[in-house]
């Protein structure tokens, strides 16, 4: 009885290290899901990663820079013995001894800064928010890398499932054909192009393989998945009809979330505040601080003693230059070119992504309108694949012309399932374009 226990304790011990194991390395084991592919990405990107702790450095200093407009404070003590006895006086007595105590406070506080503090403090705010976007961007490139390898392994799925069919296809019709011949209804020429045709479907199969291993691979290490990983992918995907997209005007509403245009709006912002803080040069600087200490050769037993024998100080500080040469000029010439420089740039901006925007959504409709074609000529050519097998087989149609059904029909098979990718990966790179 113990050791069946034992055995199936073992068994659950066994299969709960194997599940831990696969969740650790994030291997699918049934359905990919884009959704999934997505998220396991976004854990372990590498680019995200170490943009997330920039953000995270960034947000820190920003922290750091509100200290400038808090006071400094400072306490310390102090005991010393020397190797002979020295003699002070303490309240008009003569005293001796080899031990001496301080105790002392300080304080300062930074009255005017000439607006650098708050110039610093902006600063720090435009490093945040630069790493923040950069943190977005690569939240954004890593979806659109997804999915366009995850919808380019789709094509090359569907194309191969296209190729094994067509593979299959002229196989039965190549055994046809040679059953013709023994009746004398088709020549050895049939024959010859049959073989040819079977050769060619063979090496499209081992091509259309050789693409899925390629799509799957790269997607694999975009998820950082062993290479030899397989996983099943969503096929079923299909572009809505053109008429029922989002419209255009939806899509130019958001362009100003794009990361080169918020790029060009900081470097703006950050270019005025460059500008405004070469005339800060010109500006003083105040300061308070004070102090309090003690010293003697016993430690007080009561704080009216540090009150009564310590001494303080407070005062005020200004310092203001006059003169310092040309320095100041060119910063103030320096900033005004830099702010100018920003301004273009944002306009740039402003115009470039509304471009890439309004190019990548005609994309996105002709794929969808592509896609709507292709699906009909599918139908289409089926259809006459049918007619024209059957044709073929009563000997009232050519081989040629049964090619060219086949050819026909493969063709546009091809181009829906291109379609299908084209408009997807459209679509991902419209929402990159707008930030999301």
């Amino acid at each position: 009885m113990n050791k069946l226990f034992f055995a199936f304790t073992s068994i659950i011990i066994a299969l709960q290290v194997m599940s831990f194991a696969q969740e650790a390395q994030n291997i699918p084991s049934t359905m990919l899901t884009l959704a999934r592919a997505e998220s396991i990405a976004f854990e372990l990107n590498p680019d995200i990663l170490s943009s997330s702790s920039q953000y995270r450095k960034a947000s820190a200093e920003y922290l750091s820079a509100w200290s400038n407009f808090l006071p400094n404070a400072s306490v310390s003590g102090d005991w010393r013995r020397s190797n002979r006895e020295s003699m002070y006086i303490v309240n008009d007595q003569f005293l001796s001894s080899r031990d001496r105590y301080s105790l002392g406070f300080s304080a300062s506080f930074p009255l005017f800064s000439g607006g650098q503090d708050i110039l610093y403090l902006k600063q720090a705010k435009f490093a945040k928010d630069i790493a923040k976007l950069s943190l977005d961007d690569a939240i954004s490139e890593t979806r659109y890398d997804i999915y366009s390898a995850y919808f380019a392994l789709v094509q090359a799925t569907m194309q191969y499932g296209i190729s094994k069919q067509s593979l299959s296809r002229i196989l039965d019709e190549q055994k046809i054909t040679v059953q013709r011949r023994e009746l004398g209804s088709a020549s050895d020429v049939d024959v010859s192009k049959m073989r040819v045709q079977v050769a060619q479907k063979k090496l499209s199969e081992i091509q259309a393989k050789n693409a899925v291993d390629r799509s799957r691979e790269q997607l694999c290490s975009l998820l950082n998945f062993p290479l030899d990983t397989t996983f099943v992918i969503d096929t079923t995907s299909t572009p809505p009809p053109a008429n029922e997209i989002i419209p255009l005007d939806n899509f130019l509403s958001q362009y100003k979330s794009n990361r080169v245009y918020r790029q060009s709006k900081i470097s703006l912002r950050s270019s005025k505040l460059s500008y405004v803080s070469s005339y800060l040069n010109y500006l003083p600087r105040v300061n308070f601080s004070s102090s309090w200490g003690w010293s003697g050769i016993d430690m007080p037993d009561r704080f009216s003693t540090l009150s009564d024998e310590g001494s303080s100080s407070y005062g005020l500080s200004l310092s203001w230059t006059l003169f310092s040469g040309t320095s100041r000029i060119a910063s103030i010439l320096s900033s005004s070119a830099q702010l100018d420089a920003a301004k273009y740039s944002l306009e740039k901006a402003d115009i470039s992504v509304q471009q890439q925007i309004r190019e990548a959504y005609r994309k996105m409709v002709e794929a969808s309108a592509s896609f709507e074609l292709s699906q009909a000529q599918v139908n289409d050519a089926r259809l006459a694949h049918t007619a024209m097998k059957k044709r073929f087989e009563l000997g009232s149609a050519t081989l040629l012309e049964f090619l060219d059904a086949e050819l026909t029909l493969e063709q546009a098979q091809f181009q829906r399932v291109s379609a299908i990718a084209d408009f997807y990966t459209q679509s991902a790179q419209i929402e990159w374009l707008v930030g999301k």
